[in-house]
């Protein structure tokens, strides 16, 4: 889902002697999938309840190919599937790819579904304008170095056609579950999951056309809250998400 290299880097408004890695190392991705499942996605079957409800933003009717990246378990990948779409699932951990595998051999609809291991952080590997949607649910929230993301937003909006669509979604500031953690660090916004090491961003519903560098203001940005479970206890959890036209 990130890059494959354990790099530091000291994030803006973090304590001088305070530093948290840029991005999470391929090990920790896997370990999550293979041991962990601390991520309640990880584990879940059902699609994302936000790109359920942004159902209505997206031009499904005009969409062949779709590109699901940092696919996780594949469970969006079989979603977008059975709406009648080519889709193109793509991760970097070897362990989400096995599992979307087997998810999508499950389904009813592994003919429309191709998974492929890459690590998009290095480019996404199609062509220009080839592509209808692009779902980002959780993969760049886990960029923290500014220019990764920059040059992952112009990936996306080279691959994406004349009347594209990108769709993403990311852990909300209101999250309690990572707010808890934000507490105890003295970063902006930026937490390491104890649960698997994972670093990630959080993010305001309000600002996403700042905090996204992709260029122009998002079509829809909203909230969604709801209660989870996490390591046992529950939850008042917070997706971010946004969808922009291309």
């Amino acid at each position: 889902m990130v890059r494959n290299e354990q790099v530091s880097v000291t994030v803006d408004q973090v304590n001088e002697n305070f530093e948290i890695p840029s991005s999470a190392n391929r090990k920790y991705w896997d370990r999550e999938y293979a041991e962990h499942n601390a991520i309640p996605s990880s584990n879940r079957g059902d699609p994302s309840k936000a790109l359920i409800a942004a159902q209505a933003q997206l031009d499904y009717e005009s969409v062949d190919i779709a590109l699901d990246l940092g696919c996780g378990n594949g469970r969006n990948a079989v979603y977008l599937a059975n709406q009648g779409f080519n889709v193109y699932a793509l991760d970097f951990s070897t362990e989400s790819i096995a599992r979307t595998k087997e998810r999508i051999a499950r389904s009813s609809v592994s003919d429309s579904i191709e998974v492929l291991l890459a690590d998009v952080t290095e480019g996404i590997p199609f062509t220009d304008n080839s592509v209808d949607l692009v779902v980002d649910s959780y993969l760049s929230c886990h960029f923290l170095e500014e220019k990764s993301l920059e040059n992952y937003f112009t990936e996306i909006r080279r691959v994406l056609n004349t009347d594209g669509q990108f769709y993403w979604a990311g852990l909300g500031v209101e999250d309690e579950y990572y707010q808890n953690i934000a507490d105890s660090h003295p970063a902006n916004n930026v937490i390491v999951d104890p649960l698997n090491s994972i670093p990630k961003k959080l993010y305001d519903a309000r600002n996403l056309d700042v905090e996204l560098p992709y260029g122009q203001v998002p079509a829809l940005a909203m909230e969604l809250l709801f209660q989870d479970d996490v390591d046992g206890d529950s939850y008042q959890r917070s997706i971010v998400s946004a969808v922009f036209d291309n």
